[in-house]
């Protein structure tokens, strides 16, 4: 039921997205991140499902290379990802920025995807190279 839950909520983009209203509203913020994430996807939002996804070790592959994907993309030439709104919530109502979210749940969510599907994740089996496994 959890992985059904997230595939539905993933974006076009491939990634996923709310913001801390979903704490004091007690219901999903589908459009939380529509001001501060990149169309409707944030990088700590899609972090978070990649990981749980990876734990339930989800069969739809497709989707988790979608968010890995866009976690790639996200990732700046520096190596940090963006900075991209509140993501952290106490007390219901209290936003605070954890500025190292942004980096370590990235990280942390490529790692277990890799760890989970393998190194070749965010590559298309159906391109020339990996043909024999469509």
């Amino acid at each position: 039921k959890c992985c059904q839950y997230l595939l539905s909520q993933q974006r076009a983009n491939g990634g996923w997205g709310e913001d801390f209203t979903s704490c004091y509203d007690k219901d999903y913020a589908a459009n939380g991140m529509q001001s501060y994430g990149d169309d409707g996807s944030g990088v700590v939002n899609t972090a978070w499902a990649l990981m749980a996804l990876s734990a339930a070790k989800c069969n739809d592959v497709e989707a988790v290379r979608k968010g890995v994907r866009y976690l790639m993309s996200r990732q700046l030439d520096c190596g940090d990802w963006p900075q991209e709104g509140i993501a952290g919530v106490f007390n219901r109502a209290c936003g605070i920025t954890y500025t190292a979210y942004r980096n370590v749940f990235p990280i942390w969510a490529l790692g277990r995807c890799v760890a989970t599907y393998g190194d070749n994740i965010d590559k298309d089996p159906c391109n020339e190279e990996h043909k024999s496994k469509c």
